[in-house]
């Protein structure tokens, strides 16, 4: 980074990661067994963690941000995210996300993933945050982001995070419970996304996935419905008056 910016760290999976790295099962025979957890540490590692990001990317301006209630995505399709129903979060879930709202910025919001809040502000206000997440959909954003796991960023324009976006409704993505085109897979959304930008056809992307939708006998409502799951939110994506998403249009 050029100069300090605000880290916007994915708190989602901060809560899971050293909730559950902190969850531990004694078994005491074949009969019986006990489970152990470490608040005290699981608090520490999170803490810790923050700590050297916040030094390797050098800054201590940090929020962290988490998913809201009630997420738009079930109304717009109810399957999405089935898979997760009915989980159980880690024992320290709870307990972790109150020490981390004690002791740092958090922002989370009605309604939306905390992937959108991060969208919603890195857009709005470009060039102050860094997306601080392991999680490829944020590619779907336009600017600066760090992956911890391999410390390296990357830095993605308006027309790449447009075209992620894009791939996203061709393949789908089955963690989220969502389907995308069916028979399309990354390389085959990468050729489709591909033909549009090298053939003289003067189709849009939106254009070319609507027919290839309809091409597996589905109609551009269907993948619509894929498109406003698919789509993390931006600045636009949101009515600040109405505080509410904006569901996702086609530009014509």
């Amino acid at each position: 980074m050029s100069k300090p910016q605000t880290l916007l760290i994915d708190g989602d999976i901060l809560l899971y990661r050293f909730a559950c790295t902190n969850e531990y099962e004694i078994v005491w025979d074949e009969d019986m067994s006990s489970d152990v957890v470490n608040l005290a540490n699981a608090q520490f590692d999170t803490a810790m963690f923050i700590e050297r990001m916040s030094e390797r990317l050098h800054t201590e301006d940090v929020v962290v941000i988490f998913s809201g209630k009630n997420n738009f995505r079930y109304n717009v399709l109810p399957s999405y995210k089935h898979n997760r129903v009915g989980l159980e979060k880690p024992k320290l879930y709870h307990q972790l996300k109150e020490y981390l709202a004690k002791n740092y910025i958090t922002k989370e919001k009605d309604t939306l993933e905390g992937d959108d809040v991060m969208g919603i502000l890195a857009t709005r206000f470009p060039g102050q945050f860094v997306l601080c997440t392991i999680d490829k959909d944020l590619h779907q954003i336009p600017g600066e982001m760090y992956d911890w796991n391999t410390e390296g960023f990357t830095k993605t324009t308006e027309e790449e995070a447009d075209r992620f976006f894009y791939k996203q409704v061709l393949m789908g993505d089955s963690c989220d419970g969502y389907t995308g085109c069916p028979g399309i897979g990354p390389k085959k959304a990468e050729a489709v996304l591909a033909e549009v930008e090298c053939l003289d056809t003067g189709w849009s992307y939106w254009e070319r996935i609507v027919a290839l939708y309809q091409s597996k006998g589905l109609t551009e409502a269907d993948a619509l419905q894929q498109a406003r799951v698919a789509r993390i939110l931006r600045a636009e994506d949101y009515d600040f008056k109405e505080k509410k998403p904006i569901l996702w249009q086609p530009k014509r």
